[in-house]
């Protein structure tokens, strides 16, 4: 004979059930006040950063900047005296001194140069 089993009743209990829905970050950011709070002075220490970062590179910039028109009128005015120089020795008198000084005497007449013809270096000995 078969063995007889035996079985148990068992009633199911009626839980509440939950929606299903997805958890919401902004709303529960909201809702806590430290966050929101927190994340404010996060941001506006990140921008106060980035507005002193600026601020330093532009005061940097300004600096060099000084610098280098100081350093420019400096250059324009060694320029000008140079060119003074310059047009101070394109006086005749001083490349006559100049000249008298170096040995250099003045041609009575006005000579010309004629060229020499050259030889020619190589030949083809074909």
């Amino acid at each position: 004979m078969l063995a007889q089993r035996k079985y148990e009743v068992v009633r199911p209990t009626v839980r509440k059930q939950r929606r299903d829905r997805p958890f919401n970050l902004l709303g529960a950011m909201i809702c806590n006040r430290m966050v929101c709070v927190l994340a404010l002075g996060m941001a506006v220490s990140f921008l106060l950063t980035l507005y002193v970062s600026a601020y330093a590179k532009a005061t940097q910039t300004g600096y060099e900047r000084s610098d280098l028109l100081g350093e420019l009128a400096n250059i324009r005015q060694e320029n000008q005296s140079l060119r003074f120089q310059k047009d101070g020795m394109r006086d005749p008198e001083v490349i006559a001194a100049f000249a008298a000084e170096n040995g250099m005497v003045t041609g009575e007449r006005m000579a010309y140069i004629r060229p020499v013809e050259q030889p020619n270096v190589a030949r083809n000995s074909e």
